[in-house]
């Protein structure tokens, strides 16, 4: 082996690690009812909000169901093959694959933002838990 696949390989290791690491983050956070640490400390909804329950839906092969929580359900496991196969794709054509992810991701959050039929993505920054900290540092609670 040589030092670049060397290289490669504990890179691809501690990419997973990390993403492992942030499942494991999520998991112990859902166990104490907290299912978007964003979400409930803003009260405001992430650009990937909803994309647990489509995993969840498509678990069970509802692809109706996935599509209506995060209808980007498939980017992330497309965008992770292209970061590990990234050495072998011309720079200009990742940086644009990831700059047109990035946009998608844009374009669709604030389109379910503000949907009036979407009631996934929310904006409630008077219900998350920074407002209440505010308000108890700053009202007294009331």
């Amino acid at each position: 082996m040589n030092n670049r696949s060397i290289k490669e390989i504990k890179e691809t290791l501690n990419v997973l690690l990390a993403v492992g690491a942030v499942c494991a983050v999520y998991a112990v956070l859902h166990v104490f009812g907290i299912t978007c640490p964003i979400k409930y400390l803003t009260g405001i909804s992430c650009p990937g909000c909803g994309m647990t329950r489509a995993y969840l839906c498509l678990l069970k092969l509802d692809v109706y169901g996935a599509f209506y929580y995060h209808p980007l359900f498939f980017m992330p496991p497309v965008v992770l093959t292209v970061y590990f196969f990234r050495s072998r794709i011309p720079k200009k054509v990742y940086k644009l694959f990831l700059l047109t992810t990035a946009v998608l991701f844009v374009i669709i959050y604030v389109v379910r933002l503000f949907s009036p039929y979407n009631d996934v993505v929310v904006f409630r920054p008077l219900e998350g838990k920074a407002a209440e900290l505010f308000n108890l540092i700053f009202h007294g609670g009331n």
